[in-house]
């Protein structure tokens, strides 16, 4: 069975994989139970990428200080959200 985040609530955030993506962790649907995960990306914000190691290309010029300001602000935060 595949867990998800509802369209809008509360999640916490995990991790960062760029400045404009990352990662929340919804909670348990019952005790004991894994806590889902889903990937989000921010509507309306483009921020530098980051490199791919399947592709063997480098990061974008801003790439790495973007996603360390994102994650130094709100990893391990609870967060509001709403999906469309």
């Amino acid at each position: 069975m595949v867990t998800i985040l509802p369209n809008r609530g509360t999640a916490k955030i995990k991790s960062v994989l760029s400045g404009d993506t990352v990662i929340l962790l919804g909670r348990a649907s019952v005790a004991g139970g894994t806590a889902p995960e889903v990937t989000f990306t921010f509507e309306r914000v483009t921020a530098p990428r980051m490199a791919s190691k399947a592709n063997n290309s480098v990061d974008d010029p801003g790439a790495f200080s973007s996603r360390e300001w994102l994650r130094n602000l709100c990893v391990g935060k609870t967060v509001t959200f709403e999906t469309r």
